[in-house]
């Protein structure tokens, strides 16, 4: 008897370890096997029928199995496709915290510090001050704000000025040379437009006398729950031609009525096995996912329009098929648009997808030009 409580005290010790570990490194393979334990102690208390814990088990045990071998795979793949053994490792850093809010997970009040660099030479290094509304702080802000006109930038992480000092954002550089106006940065990162819609519709207070909208077909996943970091994130659906909000994002084709702690989603979201799944049946470029892209920018710009207010949409894509498409619609649909796509490696953060200070200056200047005519 005594050795039959220490094997379980031992397997119990065994779960809590791998849970908490799971947990702490957002490690889905820890995770699923506290769970295989925990499952094994609650069956084996309760003496249940041994054909069904034969069939539970080996549904479990096959999953972790291929979770493992995908996840082994995965590394070799990533080991064969190395240009340059001896070449040095990108480094990342930062110290987020994030937070649930209604557009989703963001980064909570306070400062942090983000850089990325290749041995002793840094692609950038910045510091971001998150304010009580969970968005980027712009220093420039009037404090008699309600005297002053009011320009709005929602948008995704280049909104935000990933990896870029304060002074090298898009909303900074107006701001700078626009004194007559209070700008706001309304930047998520792995933000959307659904994320701005959503943040427009609850609250008019957050309607621009100019509502600048920065996006990209980059983002069209996001709006169809098809990323990760579109988790908890609001959802809306097409519904007989409306837009109607349809809970939040769980995972690629599940939807909830309320949002989950984001600590579940960051660990599953790491299973190599909803990977597969997402890359395999996700129709993220599907014509009702472009369909639904445009109408919420549609909304946008009619939301703006019955306030007397105006908005404009800032698109920069590849220039595939897809891009000229969505213009294709901008253009019937009456959205007005400025086509701002850079290309050239000279507009992006070395080591970095993102654009830089010199990217937001030429977007500035079509802006302004923009608004003049």
């Amino acid at each position: 008897m005594k050795n039959k409580i220490k094997n379980i005290s031992l397997i119990i010790l065994f779960f809590c370890i791998s849970f908490f570990l799971g947990i702490k490194v957002k490690s889905f393979i820890l995770l699923l096997t506290s769970i295989l334990i925990f499952s094994f102690i609650f069956l084996f208390i309760k003496r249940l029928n041994k054909n069904l814990l034969l069939i539970y088990f080996s549904i479990l045990t096959t999953i972790l199995f291929f979770e493992i071998v995908l996840s082994i795979n995965f590394k070799t793949l990533l080991t064969f496709h190395k240009k340059d053994i001896n070449e040095k490792k990108v480094i990342i850093f930062n110290d987020f915290k994030y937070e649930t809010t209604y557009l989703g997970n963001q980064l909570k009040p306070g400062f942090y510090n983000h850089y990325k660099k290749k041995g002793n030479e840094y692609g950038f290094k910045a510091i971001y001050k998150i304010n009580s509304k969970n968005f980027r702080e712009n220093k420039l802000i009037k404090n008699n704000e309600d005297k002053i006109k009011k320009i709005n930038f929602f948008g995704g992480s280049d909104i935000f000025g990933w990896g870029l000092k304060d002074e090298e954002t898009l909303p900074y550089i107006f701001s700078k040379n626009n004194k007559e106006y209070n700008v706001f940065n309304y930047g998520i990162i792995g933000g959307a437009v659904h994320q701005s819609f959503h943040m427009i519709k609850k609250d008019n207070i957050n309607i621009g006398d100019i509502n600048v909208i920065v996006t990209t077909s980059y983002h069209l996943p996001r709006i169809d729950c098809n990323r990760d970091y579109s988790f908890n994130s609001p959802i809306y659906k097409l519904d007989k031609g409306k837009l109607v909000f349809d809970g939040y994002c769980i995972f690629p084709f599940l939807r909830t009525k309320f949002q989950l702690p984001k600590i579940i989603g960051s660990v599953l979201n790491r299973s190599e096995i909803i990977k597969v799944l997402r890359n395999t049946f996700s129709t993220e470029y599907s014509k009702e996912n472009i369909n639904l892209y445009v109408e919420i920018l549609k909304e946008i710009n009619n939301i703006s329009i019955r306030e007397k207010k105006k908005a404009v949409i800032l698109y920069y894509g590849p220039q595939k098929d897809l891009d000229k498409e969505i213009i294709q619609l901008f253009i019937k649909n009456d959205i007005p648009f400025i086509d701002v796509s850079l290309f050239d490696k000279k507009y992006f953060i070395k080591y970095d997808k993102h654009y830089n200070k010199l990217a937001n200056t030429v977007w500035y200047n079509r802006l302004s030009q923009f608004l003049l005519n």
